[in-house]
């Protein structure tokens, strides 16, 4: 169960402790237990276990990612004195995309000609079916503007300057409040990418030239292991 997320591991193991997943456990349970990744290598593992079996084989595994539980790391966009030991901003979210192979979650403020950040995620889209769901920030709407004229404008513009590739596409998502005009006023400031739900990174860095390359940023590289 190496592919399988500690967090994942722990729900399993609360729900089969509890007895809200029931077992034999196999992949119809999995799911309605509200899985949908790694199932075939969960019931490899556990199906055909009694409970105290299933126990015991989670509490193994989770004691051994806590041993060797990987250290956060920072990341970095500016100049770094020799000696530093932060990571780059623009190398780590090209290492990330690259190296992903079931889904992308991307949330981001402010996108400015992305093709060249994005351009390694589609890649892994087309080679490995990798998902993506986009969280982007849509302007609050103005009295007197069409609320659908106005998404449609927004969401084609960021398209058409940031995704150039064509299908397969990112899902995307919005907060359907900018379609109200304010108050109270609303927008979407985070900056973040999750991982094949193992890898999170988390930083003040858009996705801008400026702020992968010249702005001072920071964020910090999470691994469940």
């Amino acid at each position: 169960m190496k592919h399988v997320s500690t967090t994942v591991l722990e729900r399993l193991r609360e729900g089969i402790a509890t007895g809200r997943l029931p077992l034999p456990l196999d992949q119809v349970s999995l799911v309605g237990f509200g899985l949908r990744h790694r199932l075939a290598e969960l019931e490899a593992a556990l199906g055909g276990q009694t409970s105290a079996a299933c126990l015991a084989i989670l509490d193994v595994t989770l004691s051994e990612r806590e041993e060797r539980r990987p250290t956060p790391e920072l990341v970095w966009t500016g100049p770094e004195a020799s000696g530093g030991t932060a990571r780059d901003t623009a190398v780590v979210l090209r290492s990330l995309f690259e190296g992903a192979r079931e889904s992308v979650v991307l949330a981001g403020y402010s996108f400015d000609h992305a093709h060249e950040v994005l351009a390694p995620l589609h890649r892994s889209m087309v080679t490995h079916g990798v998902a993506a769901s986009f969280f982007v920030d849509v302007p609050q709407i103005e009295r007197g503007v069409g609320a659908e004229a106005h998404l449609a404008t927004h969401l084609s513009g960021f398209l058409r300057s940031n995704w150039p590739f064509g299908a397969p596409h990112p899902v995307i998502y919005y907060d359907r409040r900018a379609l109200h005009p304010g108050p109270p006023w609303c927008s979407l400031h985070a900056k973040c990418v999750v991982i094949d739900g193992s890898k999170a990174f988390v930083s003040s860095a858009n996705f801008t030239q400026r702020g992968q390359e010249r702005n001072f940023e920071v964020g910090v590289l999470v691994e469940d292991a």
